[in-house]
C-alpha cells in the first residue's frame, strides 16, 4: 500500500497557506490522517485518501507517494509535474474554440497560445480589484474610528471583526489565492469562512461575471471555482447561423452534446470556410490557413 511523503504534503499544504483543517476541509479527509502524516508516524491510507489529498492540492497522487526522506535529510525528490499539454479539454471547450475562429479569424492554436497571457491578465486584475476593496474598507474603518471618538457617550468601538477579516483578506491576496480559499479555521471569530466549492461567489468567480457583463452580446458567464470546470459560453450567434437557425442545435454545439469536429458539413449553414484544425493538430500548419488536410473528420453517421 502506497505511503504518503511527509514532507511532500506539509509543502504542498503551505503553499496554499492552509491549515490542516482547511485541508481536511477541502479534501474531506479526517485531520487527524492529515497529521499522523505529516508527523511521520506510520500512516498507510487508502488509495481514494490520497487521490482526493492530492486533488485539493492541485496534485498528481504520484506526487504525494514519491520515496519518504527523512527530515534530517533536509530535501527530499523533486516534485514531477504533469505537462499541461496531456490534460483534455472538454468538447464545448473545442467547440468554442471552433466558433471563436470563426468569429474573429484567427486559428484555435493561436487562442490557446494565448491563454496563459489572458488567464495571468485576468487573475491579476481581480487581485487589484480585491486590494482596492479592501484599502477602500480600511479608509471606511479608520474614518469611522475617527467620528466615533467625537461621541464619547456612546459604549466603545468594537472593530475587531472588521479587523480579522482586513488581515485575512490581505493574506489571501498577497498569496495570489484567486479563489478566495486560503483562510485558516482560525482567521474569523464568527461566521464561516466562506461556502466550500463555491462556484459564483468566489472572488475571481464575481470578478469574472462583472467582465463578461460587458460583453454579454457576445458571452456569458456562470461561474468558476477551484474544484470545477469553469461555466461560460461564447460565440452563441456563429453556431446560431452555422447550422441555419436551428436554436435547438446550437445549445447543443455550444454545451458540447453536438461536436463541430465531428458534424456533417451539410447542416452547417456556413459554406466556403474553413474549419480550424483540431486542438490536437494545433501546430500542424500555421502557414497555410486552406490546407484540406487540416478538416476536421466528417462521420456521415452523426
Amino acid at each position: 500500500m502506497a505511503r504518503v511523503n511527509p514532507i511532500i504534503l506539509k509543502t504542498l499544504r503551505r503553499r496554499k497557506g492552509w491549515s490542516q483543517e482547511r485541508l481536511a476541509e477541502m479534501a474531506k479527509v479526517n485531520k487527524q490522517t492529515i497529521s499522523r502524516i505529516e508527523r511521520g508516524e506510520p500512516e498507510n491510507p487508502r488509495e481514494n485518501t490520497i487521490k482526493r489529498l492530492a486533488h485539493a492540492l492541485g496534485a498528481e497522487p504520484a506526487q504525494l507517494t514519491l520515496e519518504a526522506v527523512t527530515p534530517e535529510s533536509g530535501h527530499s525528490e523533486p516534485v514531477r509535474r504533469t505537462r499541461p499539454s496531456g490534460f483534455g479539454v472538454s468538447k464545448n471547450a473545442n467547440n468554442f474554440l471552433y466558433l471563436i475562429s470563426e468569429r474573429y479569424f484567427v486559428r484555435p492554436w493561436q487562442v490557446m497560445e494565448l491563454a496563459p497571457l489572458l488567464f495571468c491578465w485576468a487573475a491579476e486584475m481581480s487581485l487589484r480589484e480585491r486590494r482596492r476593496r479592501l484599502t477602500k474598507l480600511e479608509e471606511a474603518c479608520q474614518a469611522a474610528r475617527v467620528l466615533e471618538k467625537e461621541m464619547p457617550h456612546l459604549p466603545p468601538p468594537n472593530f475587531m471583526y472588521s479587523e480579522e477579516k482586513i488581515a485575512a483578506e490581505s493574506r489571501s491576496i498577497d498569496a495570489h489565492d484567486i479563489f478566495g480559499m486560503c483562510f485558516g479555521d482560525d482567521d474569523f471569530s464568527e461566521g464561516p469562512s466562506h461556502s466550500l466549492g463555491d462556484d459564483e461567489d468566489n472572488p475571481f468567480a464575481v470578478f469574472l461575471t462583472k467582465l463578461v457583463e460587458q460583453i454579454s452580446d457576445v458571452a456569458t458567464f456562470e461561474g468558476f471555482s477551484p474544484i470545477d470546470y469553469p461555466c461560460f459560453e461564447v460565440c452563441h450567434e456563429e453556431a446560431f447561423e452555422m447550422v441555419g437557425g436551428d436554436e435547438t442545435l446550437a445549445d447543443r454545439i455550444l454545451s458540447g452534446v453536438v461536436d463541430l469536429y465531428e458534424m456533417p458539413k451539410d447542416l452547417q449553414g456556413i459554406v466556403g470556410r474553413t474549419p480550424p484544425p483540431l486542438l490536437g493538430h494545433q501546430h500542424q500548419d500555421r502557414s497555410s490557413a486552406n490546407d484540406e488536410s487540416l478538416r476536421p473528420s466528417i462521420r456521415s453517421g452523426c
